[in-house]
């Protein structure tokens, strides 16, 4: 009887064991996930920890994904060097000589025409002048003055609005570009033209005086203006009666004291 009792405690005690086991697996607290479609398995959140999936930043730990920066941009960007046009060389055959007119310190107009292979010349002096035709290689150059078989080779070297020639004679000439009107529209005054009128502006200034030995001539400044002299020839000296600085293009300037001349009227 007695050992009845004591296995009918034990089945007791076994039952309460498996009992108090079954509740706490119950008890556990562990909240049901959904379902990942893909695997089966209950989807779990990303660890922040382990980098297996970005998180959004939290505010409160500084840790806030910032943009990437300018520099790590991985699309390679063409710098300013990259897309500049370079300016054409200045000794380039095709820039040595702009259409237009270049005045020449050896006294005379360059007319260069469009195309960069024609032009003419006209004398500061009187205005006559030849044509010309011409071809330029880098810096070297060869023009045919009035008729092909009269060729003239230079070297060419160009700063700015000022080409330099260098003949092969030793010569050495410069140009400057002036205006970008060609042949048939450029006007100016020739210092022969110059030199009458301001022998007939003297005279009208000073009262009429005719004196037949009254003379005038003009030079070219470095400027490019025109210095004129109204003198009388005494043989052995001359008597200036009158200096005018004017503008070849307008006829216009001062006299030997700094007054305003128009010389054109």
């Amino acid at each position: 009887m007695k050992k009845k009792y004591l296995a009918g405690i034990a089945c007791l005690a076994v039952l309460l064991t498996m009992l108090l086991a079954a509740c706490g697996s119950a008890g556990s607290g562990t909240a049901a996930q959904p379902s990942d479609p893909e695997n089966g398995t209950a989807a779990q959140p990303s660890d922040p920890a382990d980098g297996t999936a970005a998180q959004p930043s939290d505010p409160e730990d500084g840790a806030e994904t910032q943009p990437p920066a300018a520099a790590d941009d991985t699309e390679s960007q063409p710098s300013a060097n990259d897309t500049e046009t370079p300016a054409a060389s200045a000794d380039s055959g095709e820039t040595a000589f702009t259409p237009g007119t270049w005045r020449s310190d050896g006294g005379q107009y360059y007319f260069f025409d469009e195309g960069g292979t024609t032009g003419r010349t006209a004398s500061l002096e009187d205005g006559t002048g030849v044509g010309f035709t011409y071809s330029v290689a880098g810096t070297e150059a060869a023009f045919s003055m009035g008729a092909a078989d009269n060729s003239s080779a230079c070297t060419v070297r160009r700063d700015g609005d000022t080409v330099t020639l260098e003949w092969a004679d030793g010569t050495v000439e410069h140009l400057t570009y002036v205006s970008d009107q060609g042949s048939d529209t450029f006007r100016f005054y020739t210092n022969q033209e110059l030199a009458d009128m301001a022998l007939a502006f003297y005279r009208e200034q000073s009262g009429g005086q005719t004196a037949g030995s009254l003379e005038a001539a003009a030079q070219t400044n470095d400027d490019g203006s025109v210095s004129i002299q109204v003198y009388e020839n005494l043989g052995d000296h001359n008597s200036t009666a009158a200096w005018y600085t004017v503008d070849r293009l307008t006829a216009a300037g001062t006299d030997g004291s700094g007054s305003s001349v128009e010389l054109a009227g």
